[in-house]
């Protein structure tokens, strides 16, 4: 394993229209005129890397349009939504007691996406967002009181699009969808959030840096004061921040998304970066880590083995790659409840 080098060389990828969307807007430059973010009541922190039960040892991931769970070895596939002609559901997410699912859907009653929740079986399906705005990208507070999420709901000239740069983080209750609250309000799209184990901060990747090359770095905000702070400056593309269990790592995926990229992890205390996937070199690409419960394994995408994804696990290290999917549809996001 390597601290980061340069920049991947690129390589043809496909993509999902849900990471499509969310990646166009790297490029698009624009700012708004809204009022600071207040910053939301900060709930009690919990212990770290707590389970409380549940389908804790599954992984949810996304198949072709629709969202699928297994176990940690690949066994016991079980599909939770659609094919639908037209739904498209997207970015699974466990609540910490595994027993709901909350994931964004783009269908005929919004085309731009909303947040819904679902019991783990796929039963119960909730909608929580209505707004004119893009809703993506849902990730639970460690209590499961909150879910944070990504917005261009705040941008006064096209937010029903992906057409600028107005996506924020956003946080409002996970039992109905109240009490949404702003959390970041910069020029710039800031999305992929991920909430810290102590509930006191969000990860986010922000273009609100970036030159003309849009690049994007990874980025925390405290909720008690939404101070927020820069936490990598690569001059590459940071995407899909995943925060291991024990609050100190932080995992995520780099290199240019029209090519190859890898999982990387930065250590919180010494901000050391180490490359975890096979680098530049190697083929296909490496995208969307997820930690496992104890924070020994992390889940992730790869094209290595054909030009779909599928989906892997390794250890914490980077070592014991192991295959969990292998079929013809394209397979991504993975989410290990923890």
């Amino acid at each position: 394993m390597h601290d980061i080098h340069g920049t991947p060389r690129p390589r043809a990828r496909a993509v999902t229209l849900g990471l499509a969307l969310l990646v166009s807007v790297v490029s698009l430059a624009a700012c708004t005129d809204d009022p600071p973010p207040v910053a939301p009541a900060v709930a009690a922190a919990p212990a770290f890397g707590v389970n409380n039960g549940g389908n804790n040892r599954r992984i949810l991931f996304e198949r072709d349009r629709a969202i699928y769970s297994m176990n940690a070895d690949g066994t016991g596939v079980t599909q939770l939504t659609g094919p639908d002609s037209v739904a498209i559901d997207m970015s699974p997410a466990w609540s910490p007691d595994g027993k709901r699912v909350a994931f964004a859907r783009l269908d005929a009653s919004d085309p731009s996406g909303e947040i819904y929740v679902m019991n783990a079986d796929g039963s119960g399906v909730t909608r929580l967002t209505v707004s004119a705005g893009m809703d993506m990208s849902p990730t639970w507070s460690k209590d499961g009181k909150r879910i944070a999420f990504v917005s261009t709901r705040g941008d006064p000239v096209s937010p029903g699009t992906a057409g600028s740069d107005a996506f924020d983080v956003y946080v409002m209750d996970a039992a109905d969808g109240r009490n949404v609250g702003r959390v970041t309000s910069a020029p710039g799209a800031d999305f992929d959030p991920s909430w810290s184990p102590d509930g006191k901060q969000i990860a986010f990747v922000s273009t609100r840096d970036s030159d003309t090359t849009g690049t994007s770095d990874l980025y925390a905000v405290t909720l008690d004061g939404l101070a927020v702070t820069r936490l990598t400056n690569e001059g590459i593309q940071v995407r899909q921040p995943s925060w291991a269990p024990g609050g100190k790592q932080i995992a995520f995926a780099a290199g240019f998304f029209e090519g190859k990229t890898d999982v990387f992890v930065l250590n919180l205390d010494s901000r050391q970066l180490t490359r975890l996937t096979d680098g530049p070199s190697s083929p296909g690409s490496d995208a969307d880590p997820s930690w496992s419960p104890d924070g020994k394994q992390i889940a992730f995408t790869s094209t290595r083995a054909s030009n779909d994804g599928e989906i892997f696990t390794m250890n914490a290290d980077g070592r014991a790659v192991t295959r969990l999917t292998n079929n013809t549809g394209d397979d991504r996001s993975p989410a290990w409840n923890r």
